[in-house]
């Protein structure tokens, strides 16, 4: 019988870097896309369940391929990855056909926990060496024992986010704790983003996310300089926008490249930079859950969205990167420019994807021990 773990062994208590203007709540939980046939024309392709995050389920970027092949995608939001994954480590999984992961939990998913169900490549015709960078073809993060658990998706850096209006550029975190800047700076509630940056802070980058008890408290030793120095650790990227909008934080500690989007929607302008110290990489990935009733249009749907030209669109729309190869050149200049697509391979090697902390180690700290600082930081 499959453990059920608890929240705070497995998951990450912060909101995904993704929830904008106040996370999942836009999604009202589920949405149904694409048309409603009778029920003849939907046995030819069927409903689909699925979890995503808010901007990255396809709604516009596959609606004609949902009506040619008349399959309707029913949409539960991810306000964070415990949805996930509180969703389908329980002894009787409800029927999704798809959902996305971050990388960090790739050991959890696939080798603890076991909800990702193996791939079957023959329907997946995208899943090549002709169309993936090789970084994400066949790599251990979500291919394993000859078999494919996970199809890489969308992914980007997290890094510095500011106002030029209000600071000149930063060229280090460092920079950050310049006295004028007291009070004009911002953390986030985002685990997966902030860990990462802060160990490097701290001069333990290649140790993480296996660091000691002693090593993990010099981490958060040292960004207590930036929490002090901060307005507010936000909830949500949402919030954090209008921070920015409002004029109220000159910079973001740790963001993504999304962000500068978002406030040019306002007509505001923000930038996004790599401090000398570098940046943290994420890459979210499709799997089809334990209890998938529909495999046959999961796999399509997925295939899908590893194919150029959606690639380019959900990219374009989430300022992200791609991880088809094709894709690059339908991007738009603006979002082909965010990342050195010459030079995929050295992006990753510089910032290579991270885990999580382990859930049981009698030498490093545990997953629920970072939580448990982190929460004790928060409050502090």
């Amino acid at each position: 019988m499959r453990k059920i773990w608890s929240t705070n062994e497995i998951m990450q208590t912060a909101m995904g870097r993704r929830a904008f203007l106040g996370g999942a709540a836009s999604l009202a939980g589920s949405a149904v896309l694409g048309p409603l046939f009778s029920g003849a024309a939907r046995a030819a392709g069927g409903d689909i369940q699925i979890m995503a995050w808010e901007g990255f389920e396809l709604t516009d970027e596959l609606a004609e391929w949902r009506a040619k092949n008349e399959v309707n995608v029913q949409v539960s939001a991810i306000g964070n990855q415990d949805d996930v994954t509180t969703k389908f480590s329980v002894p009787n999984p409800p029927p999704f056909d798809a959902a996305e992961y971050n990388q960090g939990y790739a050991d959890l998913y696939i080798d603890i926990l076991k909800i990702t169900k193996p791939l079957d490549r023959a329907q997946l015709s995208n899943y090549s060496k002709d169309n993936l960078f090789d970084v994400f073809y066949e790599k251990p993060t979500w291919f394993r024992d000859s078999k494919l658990f996970g199809v890489p998706y969308q992914w980007g850096l997290n890094a510095l986010v500011y106002n030029p209006a209000l600071m000149a550029k930063p060229e280090s975190y460092e920079d950050l704790l310049k006295p004028e800047l007291k009070g004009k700076i911002a953390l986030v509630d985002d685990t997966l983003a902030t860990w990462p940056i802060a160990a490097r802070m701290a001069g333990l980058g290649d140790k993480f996310p296996n660091v000691t008890h002693d090593e993990m408290k010099a981490i958060f030793a040292n960004l207590t300089k930036y929490r002090d120095q901060s307005r507010t650790i936000s909830l949500t990227y949402g919030d954090l926008v209008s921070l920015f909008v409002s004029g109220e934080i000159a910079a973001l500690f740790c963001g993504w490249t999304g962000i500068p989007v978002e406030t040019a929607k306002q007509n505001f302008k923000t930038e996004y930079t790599i401090p000398k110290e570098g940046a943290g990489t994420w890459c979210d990935a499709w799997f089809t859950p334990p209890a998938v009733d529909n495999p046959e249009a999961a796999h399509a749907f997925i295939n899908m969205a590893i194919s150029p030209e959606v690639q380019a669109k959900v990219a374009a729309r989430n300022a992200s990167g791609v991880v088809s190869s094709k894709a690059v050149d339908l991007l738009p200049a603006q979002t082909k420019a965010l990342f050195d697509y010459s030079d995929v391979p050295g992006i990753f090697k510089s910032s290579p994807l991270l885990g999580i902390p382990p859930l049981k180690s009698d030498t490093f700290a545990t997953y629920a021990d970072w939580v448990a600082a982190w929460n004790e930081f928060k409050a502090g």
